[in-house]
């Protein structure tokens, strides 16, 4: 289907004015800022310092460069580091899925293999994503799919975590506008909450393959209007088989540069709600279990946050340092863990 010529009423250039806006007011306050501040509900501020200084944020001739995957810090062969000392106990496993264990709809080869070993040797692992295009049961059938054993209470998702605090903060329910995919409505259904525009009480941004100029509008207005910003997970980008995708995170930036004074209520990574209830789940020592992701600024700062001894490992989007976040140990492989 050809695009229509830009207007006033596009997406496109609304979206592009709003992250430019926000990169350019924001870029200077967060490198001033300590991005391993406290856990809990971020501020705009802190938001900035931890998503878009390290995705997009700098003087304006050189953002560009910075805030490109190909820019980005790759971890080499130097920093690659030697395996866990042999008397090191790990009882338990918490992984990120989307760069870890497949890409897109490829499986990686090793993480299977590596899956496939702890599963047989009666390790626990859970999963923890950020993803918010499929439900847990969906997600548990693509990784069988692909040979990694997994069920559906073994998946913990930004989605189910999202409905969950919102139960914790509205235990009525309430009335909500969201932005987002088809798993993410029945999860809202499922939890009492009710479907309204702009007068809506609770505005929830989350990943939306038709994102249009109207959404944005109406969760513009109501957050203008004082409803709370809910936000699923901060990502800026997404892995593809081809490349990558903007993600949640850039329609955050859109929102909050509309509306300045809005706090959004961060769900995902690097908050650790969804690493808590996974560790509950498999029921391991925090000091025997680890966090296997690609991504500093959310699966890594996610672990510090939790406690946990952290894996980076290189098979995902290009890894970004973050200043006072490292990792226990950065491997090329799952089968190095």
């Amino acid at each position: 289907m050809p695009l229509r010529p830009d207007t006033c009423r596009s997406t496109i250039p609304l979206l592009t004015l709003f992250v430019a806006r926000s990169l350019g007011r924001w870029g200077d306050i967060a490198r001033m800022r300590d991005p391993t501040l406290s856990t809990g509900i971020p501020d705009r501020w802190r938001w900035c310092a931890r998503v878009l200084c390290f995705y997009g944020g700098g003087r304006r001739n050189n953002r560009a460069a910075q805030s490109s995957p190909a820019h980005a810090h790759r971890p080499t062969e130097s920093d690659v580091t030697p395996p866990m000392p042999k008397d090191t106990i790990i009882s338990g496993i918490i992984s990120d899925l989307d760069g870890v264990a497949y890409r897109g709809d490829n499986p990686i080869p090793d993480a299977v293999q590596a899956f496939q070993a702890w599963h047989a040797s009666g390790v626990p692992y859970a999963f923890v994503t950020n993803s918010t295009i499929k439900s847990a049961a969906e997600f548990a059938t693509k990784l069988c799919r692909m040979g990694i054993p997994a069920t559906d209470d073994q998946v913990f998702g930004a989605i189910a975590a999202t409905v969950s605090l919102m139960r914790r903060h509205w235990p009525s329910g309430g009335t909500v506008f969201a932005i987002g995919e088809a798993p993410l409505f029945e999860a809202l259904d499922a939890g009492d909450f009710r479907r309204a525009g702009e007068d809506a009480e609770i505005v929830v941004l989350s990943f939306d393959y038709t994102l249009t100029y109207a959404k944005l509008r109406i969760a513009v207005r109501a957050a203008l209007g004082g409803a709370a910003v809910v936000v699923t997970n901060p990502d800026m980008l997404t892995p593809t088989e081809d490349g990558y995708e903007p993600c949640v995170g850039t329609l955050m930036a859109a929102v909050t540069a509309a509306v300045p004074g809005c706090a959004p209520i961060v769900v995902g990574k690097p908050e650790p709600f969804m690493i808590e209830e996974a560790l509950a789940y498999i029921g391991t020592p925090r000091s025997q279990t680890i966090m296997i992701g690609d991504q500093v600024a959310t699966d890594i700062l996610a672990a510090q946050r939790a406690g946990l001894r952290s894996v980076l490992v290189t098979t995902g989007v290009p890894a970004q340092s973050v200043p006072g976040v490292v990792p226990d140990r950065v491997v090329a492989s799952l089968l190095d863990v």
